[in-house]
């Protein structure tokens, strides 16, 4: 029997086994900034089930108030490794599903079901798949690292990533698919800037002598229209405008301050260097208004053009015919950890996990279990594709 077709099966045969480690998973709710207790619970199943099948696990504290720590976990050893980017943090405040699963045939809704409990898990199946068959490959390492901030663009995760990679032959980054098709991977992603205008004016009387004043409210509106009539989809470009704070609802005065944050995405670094020195520059339509730029360039741009990320997309289509897939390469606007993977040199793969649909939107957001079994046997022949340097 062909090792595809162990693959497959054993996938099959523990479909279940997977189910219930992923169920568990999501009803510990696990809010980027939420209770931190209820981070550490989480963080501690993910380290109790990977320990159980002979990881190495080690905590990396955050050092951040805001957010849970992080997971280092390490199987084999050796200097060649593949990398396995995940994150176990959720956007949903907790208790915002009325339902935290609810299965229905072949879907499963849930918080972070999709997004990316469900890769997570996949993670697991993976390596112990290829344990139980003995595909593993001697003197080489399998290396997950699993952040609690990726919901809030990884401040503190980040360095760890850039550091993994550049030891790492590829990054994995099970993040969901695209548009809920099995054979959909992200062989790119566009670059990220988070931006706030903050403007201060002059405040005054809205009723005695609202012509005084050099209202920040009224100058970050025109922004925020100007801003996002910049957005060109042709040249990959968007921006949005995500939060305007001025003034205090019922108070008589025009105010003087606010603020006005931005997301950008770029699709090329000499796109991203442009605006960023604009935005950086902004000019104020009111000359008595004073705009200051905090923020920049979040994450990097994942260029698909780059040769060493095309090499192993073209080893995913080699790989994917093996289960009759023909593997379709998608270019996300969505910035993720392989952002950071990518930008080092690292070859990467992203999209590798669930297929589903309705990220971040609640008791909307599902995967597909029907695919569960053809996805987990694909990623651990890819994970076998780098490490015999197929």
């Amino acid at each position: 029997m062909s090792e595809e077709k162990k693959l497959v099966e054993y996938m099959e045969k523990y479909t279940d086994e997977f189910l219930d480690i992923l169920k568990e998973a999501v009803n510990l709710e696990s809010p980027t900034e939420g209770n931190k207790e209820d981070l550490k619970r989480c963080r501690h199943y993910f380290e109790r089930i990977f320990s159980e099948i002979g990881f190495k696990c080690n905590v990396v504290p955050s050092n951040d108030s805001r957010y849970g720590d992080h997971l280092l976990m390490e199987l084999g050893e050796g200097d060649e490794q593949v990398l396995f980017v995940g994150h176990y943090d959720t956007v949903y405040e907790k208790g915002l599903f009325r339902n935290i699963w609810n299965q229905e045939g072949s879907k499963i809704w849930g918080p972070g079901v999709f997004d990316m409990k469900g890769g997570d898990v996949q993670v697991y199946m993976v390596t112990k798949a290829l344990k139980d068959l003995d595909l593993l490959p001697e003197n080489k390492k399998i290396v997950f690292f699993l952040s609690s901030d990726e919901e809030a663009g990884s401040p503190t995760s980040h360095m760890h990533y850039k550091e993994l990679a550049k030891k790492s032959k590829a990054s994995f980054v099970m993040e969901p698919t695209f548009g809920g098709y099995s054979n959909g991977l992200t062989i790119g992603r566009l670059c990220r800037g988070n931006y706030t205008f903050v403007a201060a004016g002059k405040p005054a009387h809205s009723g005695q002598e609202p012509e005084k004043a050099d209202s920040g409210l009224k100058e970050l509106a025109q922004q925020a229209i100007y801003l996002e009539s910049l957005t060109d989809l042709e040249k990959g470009m968007t921006i949005a405008c995500t939060c305007l704070n001025s003034g205090k609802a019922g108070w008589p005065t025009v105010p003087g301050g606010g603020e006005l944050t931005i997301d950008a995405r770029f699709s090329s670094a000499e796109q991203a260097k442009q605006y960023d020195s604009m935005f950086q520059n902004l000019k104020a339509f009111n000359p008595a208004v004073k705009i200051t730029t905090k923020g920049g360039i979040e994450k990097p741009l994942f260029d698909e053009k780059d040769p060493k990320h095309n090499a192993l997309y073209e080893s995913s289509k080699k790989v994917g015919k093996m289960f009759d897939m023909e593997m379709k390469g998608h270019i996300g606007r969505a910035g993720t950890d392989g952002n950071f993977t990518a930008a080092v040199g690292c070859p990467t793969l992203d999209g590798m996990g669930m297929t589903g649909d309705f990220a971040h939107q609640p008791d909307k957001e599902y995967i597909n279990t029907d695919d569960i079994a053809v996805r987990g046997a694909f990623v651990a022949r890819m994970v076998l594709e780098v490490l015999r340097n197929e």
